[in-house]
């Protein structure tokens, strides 16, 4: 029995070892099949993912957007073209605080890792699979920048897979210190700043190879959330994240950058860094913008303008544009002042301005008068039908006629009406925006005469792009003209400043013209006298003796590019120019009588650092030779010393002008030069109201143009304008512009061209003339048997006649 049970035991161990070794042989197999079939489930997921991924390769050659810098003629920065504000720098001018900084913010391993923290990566899965969802990164610099220049932003597992494969991919295609270049290239540092460049030069107006350690572990930490780490707008969390990349310095110095001394770190802690105030070039210049951008496309092409990184210089000095439009705000907010262009117009009177009718689409650039229909106090803002299409407009945007700040319930009511332009359409969902035009715009011009170098260039009330009235605005420049005519008569050798021309009444094919005061004429005037005076009938016989086609020519020669119409109203200013044209005509005189373009933009660099080529531009031309140009001034002269140019005496300089005002004061114009700066004023409304009672060029122009040119010229005030050859000087007589008589008291000095000096002299007052004897005889004769009318042609040689040069 006993040998039986040993059987038994014997033959169920024997059943349990064969068991167990069946066990063990298929453990073996079944990991196998797992391990294959996990191989095969990744190589699986592998290509499935790997579908459709962009090259790494195409980073090698990879050219993102970058800033284009426009620059005055100081090198200061007027403002910025981009798509993305950007500015690429080798990375040899990277320093090392830099690198550090980065690599301690965000990837400390990232000069050992082969693209992949999978330490990181554990613990981003774990919490991912937690949340459901692609919750935490665990990124290396390596796939955040596959995430910023492959990849959508988009936050999924399959996504993070297809970052992961790529991250691999870089390493192998680029080396470590050109990944991390293109990371330091591309990455946001907040407010639309892209790369270490750009952020350098926002946040402290250097260049990221002059940056402290300080101010490098500062914005090393942006990065990491832009917009919640921004030292501009949340100083204390930037603070706070700085330190967190300090600590991290110091945690790793020994393993990873001991070459970094702890006396380094220290200091950087205990220095405050704050970011620079704004650049004051800051939207001072949209209008140079403007050009300057046209001038890029121009040179380089509409690839230019995306690409960007090109550097464009300008003719524009920053400082006097700047005072150019406060210059020009303060004489408009004078009219606004003095004609009461505050707030709503609320007027009763017959004549007063009704709500625009209905139309079918609202149009920029055209000034309506819109119906107020409520206010938003939310908001800020009042409700308005213009049109017949709803439209918003901001308080912000009323300031300028709002000077008391008041809320919009107490500025305007239901059913008041302001004059408004659109500057944003509206949708089906949203009003249109628009702006209130309630006061008065202008434009400011300010040229160098010698270079016609554009020194500033207003084109608006508010510092904002759109509609630049220094270049777009064709409007009637008044007597601002005159001395274009008055050039050409002093060029044909018909007339001299002496000459003396007629100030009565006239009629021209029933266009019966008159002068600004219309009761007051002058009789027989001197032209310097008429052109001092503002005398609108000795400007038109003088246009009426040389020809409106000879003087319309002798305007295009001088830059003048705007149609003219060749009527006798050209004598007047009736024919509409630009701004810029009538003061770069001016500055023809300036430059001893040769034009050449205005310009405004002097060169542009190509991001490669060569120069691009300009557009070919229309050649300067002799249009006066330098003493007719000098006469030309002197005359101007006599519109500041004793004429409608007065006020600008105060200036105590040597400066020339003429003022303008068109027909019911809706121009008002100033534009004068001294020997080194030409300027350019003009006031008015876009929709051609008229300024006001009492509104001129004189009242309104002249205090804005003085102030420019006291801003704008800073030679000596004793500079005078140079005679040149070919100019001589003599007495005459004030009074018929002859050569003064020996001893005459009341004689003036007169400049002329050469041949053209009077060669009669004047008679004193005690010598009879005896021609008027032998006309009063000869009237006694034929009295008796003539009509009264028989004395008309000798009346007509007094008052029609010119003195002889």
């Amino acid at each position: 029995m006993a040998g039986k049970r040993t059987q038994k035991k014997t033959h169920k161990g024997a059943k349990r070892k064969k068991r167990s070794s069946q066990r063990r042989s298929v453990l073996p197999r079944l990991l196998g099949a797992t391990l294959v079939v996990g191989a095969l489930a990744v190589l699986g997921a592998y290509a499935y993912f790997s579908r459709d991924l962009p090259s790494v390769s195409s980073l090698r050659d990879y050219k993102p957007p970058q800033t284009t810098r426009v620059y005055d003629r100081n090198k200061k920065v007027i403002g910025e073209i981009f798509t993305e504000r950007r500015t690429v720098i080798p990375m040899s001018q990277v320093p090392r605080n830099v690198v550090l900084s980065v690599l301690a913010a965000e990837d400390a391993d990232f000069y050992e890792h082969e693209g992949l923290d999978y330490y990181g990566i554990l613990r981003a899965v774990g919490r991912d699979i937690l949340e459901g969802r692609a919750a935490q990164g665990g990124s290396t610099i390596t796939q955040q920048v596959v995430k910023l220049m492959l990849l959508t932003p988009e936050r999924t597992i399959s996504r993070k897979v297809r970052e992961l494969i790529l991250a691999r991919r870089l390493e192998n295609e680029l080396t470590k210190d050109e990944i991390l270049h293109l990371y330091l290239s591309n990455v946001n540092f907040g407010h639309g700043r892209y790369g270490i460049q750009e952020a350098a030069r926002y946040y402290f107006e250097k260049n990221a190879s002059d940056l402290t350690l300080a101010e490098a572990t500062l914005l090393a930490g942006v990065p990491q959330a832009p917009t919640h780490l921004s030292p501009r707008s949340n100083p204390e969390a930037a603070r706070r994240r700085q330190q967190y990349v300090l600590s991290q310095l110091e945690a790793k110095r020994d393993v990873y950058w001991p070459d970094l001394s702890k006396k380094a770190i220290e200091a950087a802690r205990n220095t405050k860094v704050e970011p620079v105030p704004l650049s004051e070039g800051s939207g001072a210049a949209p209008e140079v913008l403007s050009i300057a951008r046209r001038a890029l496309r121009d040179a380089a092409g509409e690839d230019a303008l995306g690409a960007g990184g090109y550097k464009v210089y300008t003719t524009i000095d920053l400082s006097l544009q700047r005072q150019a439009r406060t210059a020009l705000q303060r004489g408009l907010i004078a009219v606004d002042e003095r004609q009461g262009y505050r707030g709503p117009i609320r007027s009763k009177k017959r004549r007063a301005p009704k709500a625009s009718p209905p139309v079918d689409e609202l149009r920029m650039g055209r000034t309506y008068f819109a119906k107020v229909t409520g206010v938003d106090t939310e908001n800020e803002q009042i409700r308005l039908n213009v049109a017949g299409h709803p439209a918003i407009l901001r308080m912000k945007d009323a300031a300028r006629h709002n000077p008391e700040r008041l809320a919009a319930p107490e500025f305007t009511r239901k059913g008041d009406l302001f004059p408004v332009s659109i500057t944003q359409m509206g949708t089906d969902e949203d009003p249109a925006v628009a702006r209130l035009e309630r006061g008065p715009e202008g434009a400011v011009v300010v040229i160098e005469p010698r270079s016609r170098d554009v020194l500033a260039l207003i084109g608006s009330f508010a510092a904002q792009s759109g509609f630049n009235r220094a270049t777009q605005a064709i409007r009637q420049p008044g007597s601002t003209f005159k001395p274009i005519v008055y050039a050409r008569a002093i060029q044909s050798r018909r007339f001299t400043p002496a000459s003396l021309v007629v100030d009565a009444p006239a009629v021209y094919d029933e266009w019966k013209p008159s002068n600004y005061e219309q009761w007051n004429y002058q009789g027989a005037v001197r032209l310097r006298q008429a052109l001092a005076r503002s005398i609108n009938m000795v400007a038109i016989r003088v246009v009426e003796d040389i020809g409106v086609a000879d003087v319309a020519e002798f305007a295009r020669q001088d830059g003048i590019t705007t149609k003219l119409e060749e009527d006798m109203a050209l004598a007047l200013g009736a024919s509409g120019v630009r701004p810029i044209e009538l003061t770069n005509a001016y500055a023809t005189f300036a430059a001893g009588g040769r034009w050449a373009p205005a310009r405004l933009v002097s060169r542009i660099i190509a991001p490669d650092g060569t120069q691009v080529p300009l557009p070919p531009v229309e050649p300067a031309r002799d249009v006066m030779d330098p003493s007719e140009a000098y006469v030309m001034t002197s005359m101007l002269r006599s519109v500041v010393t004793e004429g409608t140019g007065a006020p600008a005496q105060r200036l105590e300089r040597a400066v020339v002008g003429k003022t303008g005002t068109s027909n019911d004061a809706r121009d008002a114009w100033f534009v004068g030069y001294s020997p080194s700066v030409v300027v350019g004023v003009w006031v008015g409304f876009d929709d051609q109201r008229s300024l006001g009672t009492r509104e001129t060029g004189t009242r309104t122009a002249l205090p804005i143009w003085i102030d420019v040119m006291g801003a704008a010229d800073k030679t000596p005030k004793e500079t005078d304008f140079a005679m040149p050859s070919g100019v001589i000087t003599a007495r005459i007589d004030p009074a018929s512009g002859l050569l003064a008589y020996p001893g005459q008291e009341d004689a003036v000095d007169e400049v002329f061209l050469s041949g053209t000096v009077p060669v009669e002299v004047a008679r004193p007052p005690d010598v009879a003339d005896p021609n008027l004897f032998l006309m009063e005889q000869f009237d006694e004769e034929v009295e008796s048997t003539s009509t009264e009318g028989s004395r008309a042609p000798r009346e007509e040689r007094v008052l029609g006649g010119m003195a002889a040069p």
